[in-house]
């Protein structure tokens, strides 16, 4: 897609990229009927978005996704316990993303968020508002690898009721002074499971749940809250 440019897909039916997928600087592709296939990876370059913003699309990416700065990467909506709708046959990693939410899905490799929490003006232009976008998530999801999140900067952050092949990696994020909120639990971790640094403490939240699993050591100087809040209701605080 060209820089600066946007489109909507909306249905019905498949529209399938038999290539790879590059989202110019500042475009916006928005997915809200029908289903998408990629044959291919998916990038995600400064300043752009991809937006699929609920469960009832299913999207199938088969390659890695990479999302640069101030990027946006929005795959569905908390749906608790719901089955997966979409999957990624790749790597995820964020470098100064804005936002990547990614709920339900199969991801085929390791997830690695680090810096970011900028605005996107496209996300900004879509939901109306600026508030509260840029935030990480990873929900209900199945991860074949580690998982870290480190530095970012946004407003929340959230790593809630997934399977993790793999071990967890949650250090030196912070939010803005006037929240006081990271969820992280009710997930099963196969290897250690690592929190340090953070500004506010993980799980000083309300969310419902129950401590994760973890099948390795707990680490780091926060270690004792790394699995203790679980998310049921969740999300960036209103």
């Amino acid at each position: 897609m060209p820089a600066g440019s946007f489109c909507q897909i909306t249905g019905p039916g498949l529209v399938r990229v038999t290539s790879r997928l590059r989202i110019g600087n500042g475009a916006g592709l928005l997915v809200v009927g029908g289903s998408l296939t990629v044959d291919g990876p998916v990038r995600v370059e400064p300043d752009a978005a991809f937006g699929v913003p609920t469960n009832l699309t299913p999207v199938s990416i088969g390659g890695s996704v990479r999302v640069l700065a101030n990027g946006a990467f929005i795959l569905g909506t908390e749906t608790p316990g719901g089955p997966d709708f979409a999957s990624i046959e790749g790597t995820v990693r964020g470098v100064d993303a804005s936002t990547v939410q990614i709920h339900n899905t199969r991801v085929v490799g390791e997830v690695t968020m680090t810096g970011g929490g900028g605005l996107n003006a496209v996300v900004d232009e879509v939901t109306g508002t600026s508030v509260d976008n840029n935030f990480n998530d990873l929900e209900d999801d199945q991860i074949s690898g580690h998982v870290r999140v480190t530095r970012y900067d946004g407003v929340w952050a959230g790593i809630i009721r997934d399977v993790i092949s793999g071990p967890l990696s949650f250090t030196y994020n912070s939010e803005a002074p006037n929240i006081d909120e990271y969820d992280i639990g009710s997930d099963l971790i196969d290897g250690s499971a690592r929190c340090s640094h953070n500004d506010p403490v993980p799980n000083t939240g309300a969310s419902d749940g129950s401590p994760s699993i973890v099948h390795g050591p707990v680490l780091g100087d926060q270690a004792a809250t790394c699995t203790g809040v679980a998310g049921g209701v969740s999300g960036p605080p209103v």
